[in-house]
């Protein structure tokens, strides 16, 4: 099996996209302005462009775990994609979708909350990644049989 990062390696793939996303997306609708892409006569909100982002990345992992420079290019695609989407659940859900209250505090600290929890979900599951890694595979936990290669008829087994 090809080597792959270790648990606080992946977390890093994530988290740094995803903060960094969410943080530069907020730092510049707030100070800039909001500003929109438009298709076919309606606002496309980076909601979809992360799920866009977070499809391939999904694939990659599914599809082709043990290819590194892959799977660290779907790891932080991972992170954009979700810093995308975890940004607009409360604006698209619990506001009226204009642009005030986009930079209202609602839709500010309805993104913060989903994006802490997502950050407390990877830690935990890194750290419970990580306490796993030094414990021998699953495989090697079973019992060892009672006879080597023994039968059913009570005559030892193996190549003759």
């Amino acid at each position: 099996m090809p080597p792959r990062e270790s648990p606080r390696e992946t977390l890093l793939l994530i988290l740094a996209p995803l903060l960094a996303t969410f943080a530069g997306q907020r730092l510049y609708l707030h100070l800039v302005r909001v500003q929109h892409v438009w298709l076919a006569g309606r606002i496309i909100h980076h909601l979809y462009f992360g799920a866009l982002l977070l499809l391939p990345a999904a694939s990659l992992l599914a599809f082709a775990p043990y290819v590194v420079r892959w799977r660290r290019r779907a790891l932080v695609l991972l992170g954009i994609g979700s810093a995308m989407i975890l940004d607009e659940l409360v604006f698209l859900n619990f506001t009226d979708g204009s642009d005030a209250s986009y930079v209202s505090p609602r839709s500010l600290w309805g993104a913060v909350v989903p994006v802490a929890l997502a950050v407390g979900l990877l830690t935990w599951l890194c750290e419970r990644s990580a306490s796993r890694a030094g414990a021998p595979p699953a495989s090697e936990h079973r019992p060892p049989p009672s006879a080597p290669c023994a039968r059913e008829d009570g005559e030892e087994g193996g190549l003759k």
